[in-house]
């Protein structure tokens, strides 16, 4: 959970774009070849705002790349700008870009056959291309990029399991359209999958326990409707991401099973209705929900007994929702809690709060309807209170003016809109 975006920005690259194959050959001190991505560090992708702000999954760890460019001693940068080219590749090559080769419809088959060490590969804005030659991947992969190949068949028919057994790291964007099915027992030992923009991607398939799995992240795939009947059967499973998902109607089954969650992001999914039966897993660390409006936050959920919650964020949810949270709801151990365009809450429930001795951060933001905070008081333990764009609590607050100033001034920090108190 604390690792941010660091792995993800290196490989949801979103490089500019090119014309022409590009490669940089290197020379390593052993004298190995290899093909290395240029300026893989200072590439990033742009994701939903309200995820990038918060704390992510953890993604594709390409940190094998990062240590190739340290291992650079003498770079002799190579430009292909003719298909025939790819044909007269290096050998041993480790790691490969693709890029912006409109004219590319089949991956030559000497890719595969004479680069038996390339593990590294990065397709990327090669419109034209179709599939590999002879519908295989080069078997040594434990990387593959693939963004803006539209036309690129991913599995072709008559492809086994085996093909996949190295593979440890997948991220589909933009690409792929006639996927609609994604197999995850073909790919025994992937540890992150990644995709996003997927246009018929339907349903992720397993059929057997996958071990290897520890990030999942799915984006702007707006025909994915469900996840297996038995669940997503991950063991080691850290994180879930979930985003823009409009047809989504329900979280995979027996999400409680799934011991290893840490974090768990649901974004834009607005026909996702309810949580399913036995509710999140024992060791979820941070919960985040945004734009679910059909989802109402309730007891059923069985956060109070998920002793490392620590983070709780609810923004955009259901639209009745007048007071919150509800007595029993949150855990004794909530360190944080941020609460977003709940456009109708008018309240916030004293004995939903007095319990959370442990709450060290509230932010309040874009709740037009909040009327005051608890007469009461709020927990003793909070450190830093922030209150956004909730005018009718604004003059209530006023440093030392307001009338309900006295329910906050014990909290060290205190921001009321752009008027930060001390």
């Amino acid at each position: 959970m604390r690792q941010l975006r660091s792995d993800h920005e290196v490989a949801l690259q979103h490089a500019e774009h090119k014309t022409d194959v590009s490669i940089t050959l290197s020379a390593s001190p052993q004298q190995t070849s290899k093909l290395l991505i240029e300026d893989i560090s200072s590439i990033k992708h742009e994701g939903p705002s309200q995820i990038l702000r918060a704390e992510t999954v953890d993604k594709m760890n390409t940190e094998h790349v990062q240590d190739n460019l340290q291992d650079i001693s003498s770079p002799e940068r190579l430009k292909v700008s003719e298909i025939s080219q790819l044909r007269k590749l290096p050998p041993n090559l480790c790691s490969l870009k693709i890029e912006g080769c409109e004219a590319l419809n089949i991956i030559p088959g000497g890719l595969m056959y004479s680069n038996p060490h390339l593990q590294h590969l990065y397709i990327i804005n090669c419109c034209s291309l179709k599939f590999f030659h002879g519908g295989y991947w080069p078997t040594a992969l434990k990387t593959i990029y693939i963004r803006d190949c539209r036309k690129l068949e991913f599995i072709s028919p008559g492809v086994t399991i085996h093909q996949y057994t190295v593979l440890e790291h997948l991220c589909i964007g933009s690409s792929c359209d006639s996927l609609t099915e994604f197999p995850l027992s073909s790919f025994p030992n992937l540890k992150s999958l990644v995709v996003w923009d997927c246009a018929n991607l339907n349903s992720i398939l397993i059929t057997e326990d996958h071990k290897s799995l520890d990030a999942l992240e799915i984006r702007d795939c707006p025909s994915l409707e469900y996840f297996p009947e038995k669940g997503l059967r991950s063991p080691n499973l850290k994180s879930i991401l979930l985003s823009n998902s409009r047809s989504l109607r329900k979280l995979p089954e027996q999400l409680q099973s799934l011991t290893s969650l840490q974090s768990l992001f649901i974004n834009e999914c607005p026909e996702l209705m309810s949580i399913p039966k036995g509710g999140f897993p024992i060791n979820l660390g941070s919960l985040c929900i945004i734009s679910c409006p059909k989802l109402t936050p309730c007891k059923e959920w069985g956060l109070r007994r998920l002793e490392y919650l620590t983070r709780f964020e609810i923004e955009g949810v259901c639209r009745s929702l007048e007071s919150f949270p509800e007595q029993e709801l949150l855990p004794s151990n909530l360190k944080s809690l941020r609460i977003s365009r709940l456009l109708n809450l008018k309240f916030l429930y004293y004995e939903g709060l007095q319990h959370l001795t442990c709450l060290e951060t509230l932010e309040i933001n874009c709740c037009g309807k909040l009327q005051s905070l608890p007469e009461e008081g709020l927990p003793s333990s909070l450190t830093f209170l922030c209150i956004k764009e909730c005018p009718l609590l604004q003059l209530k607050l006023q440093n030392k003016k307001g009338k309900h100033w006295y329910r906050i001034s014990h909290i060290p920090h205190i921001q009321i809109d752009e008027e930060v108190s001390l």
